[in-house]
């Protein structure tokens, strides 16, 4: 009997413990006051970093570990007596997650005044955009873990470079804890400099209003977030690697060719005029020369990659758009009668994708390419890094099974290469390769 009392225990133990391991939060959330950002990680890993408000200096956000408690759609604020029914009135927004922090009611939330955000201006809690705190409020559950620390010092990794730089946030709350800061970041990588680490407290104690790149080339910041500093300064312009101006501002060659973009050629890179890029793209540009960090203000559009524009009216306001910047793109028709339209609403009508990265003030429209054959569109497949049609719909394209093409196979269809039918069809693109017009070959039938 006692043998059977054992093995039960030990099978309901083993239960508990699965069940256990189930429900272990796989996220977790590190809140930085200091740099006004709340980091996001699954599994250990970063996933994504949202800019946040957090407490005033005289009302500041509770430092330590804590722990989601309860959440809430469509909040009621109440205070002091006072309420505010759900709506664009409400302070805490549209979603609301408490943490367990002691001494009052504190927890991380939506807004009515988005241009607080990246601000001290709370009462205590932290502050998203509304549109941040709906997409954490559906990753994250009770019991998520909260830490919310306070270091106006943080190493950050330039990938261009391979190099790491200190970035110097303003102390609000009056630590003035700087060289215990810099002791805890070099003694975990060494490749921080002696002259790095001085100049970071020197930085520090004498005060900044704005973030502050320590490093030993001129450092260029996007709305306030580090790029990099693959970038120097000739003649009053300032210059950047061409390579970084493609993946973070989505300006590719053909497009400085397009703009008339001044370029220079040192140490077998090319760069890129960042000041005239700028001036021409609705941006603006403020050099520090006293800490040498550049400071480009630029709120962009990206589509598949590539510029499609600057946006205004705060990133509250990020999803409408004029509709001629996005009518090259496809059949609107519901929105032609429309001078500016919801790109949230259009991207979920066309099936596109769109990632909004509130931190840098960048939005990126991922939009399926199509093969036009006269008015017939065909659906591709990306896979790998390549497009692919199937051989089914490449009928309507001209010989097609004269040109001794490739054919891929995949779950018992085949397929061509979209990029190895552009090598030898005479084809029209668009700037963003969303659309590939197919006419004739180029050579005549082997």
């Amino acid at each position: 009997m006692k043998k059977l009392i054992t093995i039960f225990l030990v099978i309901f133990l083993c239960i508990i413990n699965v069940y256990a391991k189930e429900e272990t939060p796989i996220y977790s959330i590190q809140i930085n006051a200091a740099s006004r950002t709340l980091r996001l990680f699954s599994d250990g890993s970063l996933l994504k970093e949202y800019p946040v408000a957090v407490g005033k200096p005289s009302t500041k956000t509770p430092l330590g570990n804590f722990e989601i408690r309860n959440k809430t759609i469509n909040p009621y604020w109440h205070n002091k007596g006072n309420g505010v029914a759900p709506g664009p009135k409400n302070p805490l927004g549209i979603r609301w997650m408490g943490i367990s922090a002691p001494g009052g009611t504190y927890g991380i939330h939506g807004n009515n005044v988005p241009v607080s955000i990246s601000t001290f201006a709370s009462g205590g809690c932290i502050r998203m955009y509304n549109n941040d705190v709906a997409e954490l409020y559906s990753l994250v559950g009770i019991k998520t873990p909260v830490q919310i620390i306070y270091e106006d010092i943080e190493v950050k990794q330039d990938k261009y470079t391979d190099t790491p730089v200190l970035i110097v946030y303003p102390d609000a709350y009056k630590k003035k804890d700087a060289e215990s800061l810099i002791k805890k970041l070099t003694d975990s990588n060494k490749n921080i400099t002696a002259e790095q680490a001085s100049r970071a407290i020197k930085i520090s104690v004498k005060g900044v209003s704005n973030p502050v790149v320590v490093c030993d080339s001129t450092a260029v910041m996007l709305n306030n977030q580090f790029v990099t500093k693959d970038a120097f300064v000739e003649n009053g312009n300032v210059y950047i690697n061409q390579l970084v101006a493609m993946e973070s501002l989505g300006i590719d060659s053909n497009l400085v060719t397009n703009l008339s973009i001044p370029v220079l050629e040192k140490d077998s890179k090319i760069y890129v005029d960042l000041t005239g890029l700028a001036s021409k793209t609705g941006g603006q540009l403020k050099l520090d020369n006293v800490n040498n960090n550049v400071y480009l203000s630029n709120n962009i559009i990206k589509i598949n990659g590539r510029y499609l524009s600057s946006y205004t009216g705060g990133y509250d306001k990020e999803n409408l758009i004029k509709s001629s910047l996005v009518g090259m793109l496809g059949n609107y028709t519901a929105y032609n009668s429309k001078e500016i339209i919801d790109l949230k609403d259009l991207c979920k009508q066309q099936n596109w994708i769109l990632k909004a990265n509130s931190l840098s003030k960048v939005m990126e429209i991922e939009v399926p390419m199509r093969v036009k054959v006269g008015e017939t569109y065909i659906d591709t497949k990306f896979y790998n890094g390549r497009y692919y049609i199937s051989s089914e719909a490449a009928a309507n394209i001209p010989n097609i099974k004269n040109q001794n093409l490739n054919l891929y196979s995949y779950k018992d269809k085949s397929y061509y290469d979209v990029y190895e039918i552009m090598d030898i069809y005479e084809h029209q693109k668009d700037d963003f390769l969303t659309t590939i017009e197919v006419f004739k070959p180029l050579h005549s039938e082997v």
